[in-house]
């Protein structure tokens, strides 16, 4: 029974992973074709304050939601898991509720803002972006909220449903704007009926999924650990929303140009794709599922899920870096034309960070769940100052190459400063000999692929490098002795449901493991 118990746990989490992976990759699909469209149809230096323009609500949903999606997954999956299911709706309803005063509370702010400060941006039409800036940020602040708390539930259907469906009407609604000939103003106002969108068909599809949450009582003790936990965790979201790209957008559109900033923006944008594409099941699952652990079996299983979750980013991350340097070039000028070529260096260096740093969610996902905020508070801070110096010193003199190495150093000092608390909590975690056996595989994929694309005089090679990388990569990973027993069990159970194929896939990479054994 206690076997059965954790394949029947992994087979779950499996399946919430392909949920959100299958939605994701058409959300994916949907959104790379909608920003390339909007990109051709404006033009770089339109397409740079469109990109302004969206980034700013990115922001205030950050502002107006700072700790409370993190909190409601985390404490709701928590309570779910010792048992306490109308503990978990009385938290839903509470955290609910202080959405909607933390959202009207941004919202005065920024309505104060632009008395003062006029984006110059918006050119003429200041009060019609406005309140299509404020649209848009209530409509997916409150989307983001009940999605937190449905994943609290293990129930990712719902922002599946909404992603893919309200994806769909947006790349109908962009193309009928770009035939018509639309200006910046309108495609704003498409992506605010995209915000909208996602928010009703959410709202539909959670009642018929999710249990519906009540005003109720909350245990003292866990009224403590959540309230601390919501004030860490929203004074290190409301830093780390200074972070992630924000300062350096705000230097370049102070000290460069707009072109400049939609080159960053495309590079953020397909590095945020490429995460996404190849680990956004993953990361989407874990904060929850890590959570409900914590909950049911305490903090040295927690350490074991942390990493299990370290092992498979760690490989994603080297797939990310690699194929990043590979098929990047041709990508971009296909989809963009050689009018965005010089945006090209900035998307490699950020798909490389990326993937070698993107082993830091786990452990923020980790330090979440086992309520050590405080060193993501110390980690966001001085990460945080050095951002700033940097950006103040590079930006102004180098313009876009000195955004990229701005956030490549913070990236860096965040992932160096993550494993040294990490460590200080924890001494198991991060399986290191086998990463430095996989950089190795990584490395030597990358370099075969790349000299494959380059060889080919053909804007199409990177189908064919992109190819041989993979070749390289998946099975030199069996051959290292990267995966464990415990993943081929996995890979078995799955591969019977395929039949006579999956069999044949699992006698091979059986056979490439026993060789790793071997050697």
């Amino acid at each position: 029974m206690t076997a059965a118990r954790p394949a029947n746990r992994r087979l779950d989490v499996l399946r919430s992973i392909t949920i959100v992976s299958v939605s994701s990759y058409i959300e994916f699909a949907l959104g790379l074709f909608v920003s390339v469209w909007i990109a051709r149809a404006l033009g770089p230096a339109d397409f740079g304050r469109y990109a302004f323009t969206v980034w700013l609500c990115g922001w205030l949903i950050v502002c107006s939601n700072h700790a409370l999606t993190t909190s409601s997954t985390k404490f709701i999956a928590e309570a779910d898991g010792a048992g306490s299911t109308a503990v978990a709706s009385h938290i839903a309803y509470r955290l609910n509720r202080v959405q909607h005063v933390s959202t009207a509370t941004v919202m005065l702010l920024f309505l104060l803002v632009l008395l003062v400060a006029r984006p110059t941006e918006w050119h003429d039409a200041l009060l019609p972006a406005a309140a299509l800036v404020v649209v848009a940020t209530v409509s997916k602040a409150n989307y983001a909220m009940w999605v937190a708390i449905a994943k609290g539930q293990e129930r990712f259907e719902t922002e599946a449903i909404a992603t893919v469906l309200a994806g769909i009407i947006g790349v109908g609604l962009v193309i009928s704007a770009t035939l018509a000939n639309a200006g910046l103003l309108a495609f704003v106002g498409i992506f605010t009926i995209s915000c909208l969108l996602l928010n009703l068909i959410n709202r539909i599809a959670y009642r018929h999924y999710c249990q519906p949450f009540t005003d109720g009582p909350v245990p003292d003790d866990l009224q403590r650990r959540l309230t601390r936990h919501l004030k860490l965790t929203a004074t290190l979201i409301l830093i780390m929303s200074f972070k992630a790209g924000t300062i350096e957008v705000f230097l370049l559109n102070t000290f460069a140009t707009s072109t400049a900033v939609g080159f960053f923006a495309i590079a953020g944008t397909l590095t945020k794709g490429a995460v996404q594409l190849f680990s956004v099941g993953l990361t989407t699952t874990l904060l929850p599922y890590m959570a409900k652990s914590f909950g049911e079996r305490g903090h040295a299983h927690t350490v074991h899920f942390l990493g299990e979750a370290t092992r498979f980013y760690w490989a994603v991350g080297l797939m990310i870096a690699g194929l990043g340097l590979v098929t990047t070039p041709d990508i971009v000028t296909l989809m963009y034309g050689h009018r965005y070529a010089d945006a090209i260096p900035a998307i490699e260096a950020m798909l490389v960070l990326a993937g070698l740093l993107l082993i830091g969610n786990g452990i923020a996902a980790y330090q979440t769940v086992v309520d050590r905020q405080d060193d993501r508070i110390r980690i966001a801070v001085i990460s945080l100052c050095l951002n700033a110096a940097l950006g103040i010193l590079l930006v102004p003199a180098l313009g876009l190459l000195g955004a990229v190495l701005t956030y490549a150093a913070t990236r860096l000092s965040e992932l160096v400063l993550s494993i040294f608390y990490l460590r200080k909590a924890t001494t198991g975690g991060l399986p290191v000999a086998a990463m430095a056996r996989l950089f190795g595989v990584g490395a030597v994929a990358t370099a075969v692929a790349w000299a494959v694309t380059a060889s080919i005089p053909s804007l199409w090679a990177f189908l064919l490098g992109g190819a041989v990388f993979v070749g390289i990569f998946v099975p030199a990973s069996v051959l290292v002795r990267y995966w464990g027993d415990d993943d081929f069990r996995l890979l078995a159970s799955i591969a019977n449901r395929f039949g006579a194929p999956g069999r044949i896939v699992m006698r091979g990479l059986n056979s490439l493991h026993g060789q790793g054994a071997n050697t």
